[in-house]
């Protein structure tokens, strides 16, 4: 592959479905494209992910899983300023302490083979699993191999509404936190007008059913979202405390990350890991 500087490529044709075809990493395998504000959901990935392995190591004799339904290459190259940076499962594998087991999954083929080939150089490789598939599909083969008595977490990264709210209900067969990329104004807000004339659209199947289309506004799409989780027994659902990622040179909304737990715990951690944005600043508190 040749060099391009990425500022002025032009990345919606030179990488189709998020894989550079211009060039690869530093490392000579590919990479995935992504906006400057990936850094700062990742940011929170990683902090979760430290805070999650070192408080509960030592407590949970079940032993620790990861699941990352949505993988990618392992690394990417940030567009704005081509930065290098380690994506979500890498993350996970660098974390301060290992988890017991690695869930890989990607539909892209391409992704997935540039993720096995560097999860082969990396010390915990025999504890990955890489499927590459339909994470709605896989989910349930992924659950039925975690023992009951397991604590995990998934994150759920999807680019639009790929991801189906009956494969959270697999996933909640297990004691799994969840952080979700819920895509209100990327995939929802702008195609609401579309999916309400549409008899059976994704959005049913992402919320899980079709009782979104009495919400008036995209708030309420939200909180209807908010009480399917509910219904999984996800009790601690942050929402006074949601990240929003916004583009950088419009500052426009682009997604939520929702954070999910069936135990006061995982809330706490979430609060802890969200009190300090990407930058460095500490946050200000505030009640709804």
């Amino acid at each position: 592959m040749t060099s391009l500087m990425c500022k002025n490529c032009d990345h919606e044709n030179n990488a189709k479905d998020g894989i550079c075809t211009i060039k690869n990493a530093g490392d000579g395998i590919p990479v995935r494209c992504v906006g400057g504000w990936s850094r700062e959901k990742l940011f929170y990935l990683k902090r979760y992910v430290d805070t999650f392995t070192t408080s509960m190591r030592n407590k949970w004799k079940g032993e620790l899983y990861y699941i990352d339904l949505f993988a990618g290459p392992g690394k990417c190259i940030v567009r704005d300023n081509e930065e290098e940076i380690d994506s979500s499962p890498l993350i996970a594998l660098n974390a301060k302490f290992p988890f017991k087991k690695y869930y890989f999954v990607d539909l892209n083929g391409i992704a997935l083979e540039a993720l096995l080939k560097r999860c082969k150089s990396h010390q915990y490789e025999e504890r990955t699993i890489l499927l590459n598939d339909d994470c709605n599909k896989v989910v349930h083969s992924i659950v039925e191999n975690i023992p009951k008595l397991s604590l995990s977490m998934a994150f759920i990264d999807p680019t639009g509404l790929d991801f189906k709210f009956a494969t959270v209900e697999k996933l909640a067969h297990r004691k799994v936190d969840l952080i979700i990329t819920y895509p209100d104004s990327m995939a929802i807000s702008r195609n609401l007008p579309k999916f309400l004339r549409e008899e059976h659209c994704s959005l049913d199947d992402f919320i899980g059913d079709s009782g979104w289309r009495k919400c008036k506004s995209l708030r309420e799409v939200t909180e209807y979202y908010k009480k399917k989780l509910h219904s999984l027994d996800y009790q601690e659902i942050m929402q006074a405390d949601e990240i929003q990622i916004r583009s950088l040179a419009k500052n426009l909304p682009l997604y939520t990350l929702f954070f999910a737990s069936k135990h006061p715990l995982g809330k706490r951690f979430w609060q802890e890991i969200s009190e300090i944005n990407h930058t460095g600043q500490r946050k200000l508190k505030f009640s709804l």
